[in-house]
């Protein structure tokens, strides 16, 4: 089509009125032609231009937000010119779970849109039923995590039968012995998902006793973190326990994002219908492909990591009437932002 709008330039000052008419209707027939294709596709795509206007939607977009795209998607604050990717739940035309993606490209940002509800389902009955094969995927990632810190507590013990009084390798078993169980709790977390007990409540309390817990190691790894919280905050429905694991989840990995200091920016924020925790970072980022499989079990860049931690921190917040979504560029930084419904909102809506 590129081609064909260069010619049309080039020679346009030669055209006379039929001729005009002639490749304005192969243009029509051209932009018709795209649009049929885009809608025999099941997935929805939306595409955005740098102004924030939708330009193109097809069928399935439209079905699946059981609107109008362009009245839709304004409202979700979607990230322009930004890879993401985020989960939605619509309760109209039925309810249903989505996938969203927002894939950067020249002219703007193309939306995807993905039905995940039976995916979901078949998740939750899966972990749930206990005897799965997502549970079998993580016997063996867990299997398969345990062998090396068992391999290096062995090595440790034969060190120590020749020098009893070698107090570093003491440190190294205890260190290793301490990252095992960090993996049992996941894998267990994992396994026996724990239905939240929902209060009333801020979520800056269970953010603030997650920054105690962490602030010898921001100042060990020379992280600065601010934080912004406004002074009326409007309450939200949550089990403060799991929400601050939440938090801890989201925080451990910035850090490790951080290997020579740097900043982490803690923005809580508060609309007519939700509560927003935003966690942005100067870390070393994300790529598109990593993006893609965040909230999966063992899909991790970090050496010692599992991906159960986040994977956790999603069902957590899901089983909370929220979302988690993350925006990342490489080298870049990385944002997490965790949306709770306001208690009020929560409170009309099982009504």
């Amino acid at each position: 089509m590129k081609s064909f709008f260069r010619g049309v330039r080039r020679h346009i000052g030669k055209l006379d009125a039929a001729h005009l008419r002639e490749q304005y209707e192969l243009i029509a027939e051209e932009a018709a032609s795209l649009d049929k294709v885009l809608d025999t596709i099941d997935r929805g795509i939306v595409v955005i231009d740098r102004a924030g206007a939708v330009t193109r939607a097809n069928r399935a977009a439209r079905e699946l937000l059981g609107a109008d795209p362009a009245d839709a998607l304004p409202g979700l604050r979607l990230p322009l010119d930004t890879a993401s990717r985020r989960e939605l739940s619509i309760s109209y035309p039925e309810k249903r779970f989505l996938e969203l993606q927002t894939i950067p490209f020249e002219h703007g940002t193309i939306v995807y849109l993905r039905d995940v509800t039976a995916e979901r389902q078949r998740a939750e009955e899966e972990v749930r039923a206990g005897a799965t094969n997502a549970v079998s995927d993580l016997a063996a990632g867990v299997a398969h995590e345990i062998g090396n810190p068992l391999n290096a507590i062995a090595l440790s013990l034969q060190l120590l039968k020749r020098d009893p009084t070698d107090t570093e390798t003491i440190d190294v078993c205890m260190a290793q012995v301490k990252r095992l169980d960090g993996i049992l709790r996941d894998f267990l977390s994992a396994l026996r998902p724990r239905r939240p007990n929902l209060m009333p409540g801020s979520v800056a309390e269970p953010l603030k006793r997650c920054l105690a817990t962490l602030r010898q190691q921001f100042e060990d790894r020379r992280i600065t973190v601010t934080l912004d919280i406004p002074a009326a905050l409007p309450n939200v429905a949550l089990d403060a326990a799991q929400m601050e694991q939440v938090f801890f989840n989201i925080l451990k990995n910035a850090i490790e994002a951080m290997r020579d200091g740097g900043a982490i920016n803690i923005d809580v924020s508060a609309d007519d219908r939700d509560v927003t925790v935003a966690f942005r970072d100067s870390g070393i980022g994300m790529d598109t492909e990593q993006l893609a499989h965040l909230f999966e079990p063992y899909r991790t860049s970090k050496e010692k990591g599992t991906g159960l931690g986040l994977m956790v921190s999603k069902r957590i917040v899901t089983d909370h009437g929220g979302t988690i979504a993350a925006e990342s560029h490489l080298g870049e930084g990385t944002t997490f932002t965790v949306t709770l419904p306001r208690l009020e909102r929560r409170i009309r809506e099982l009504k």
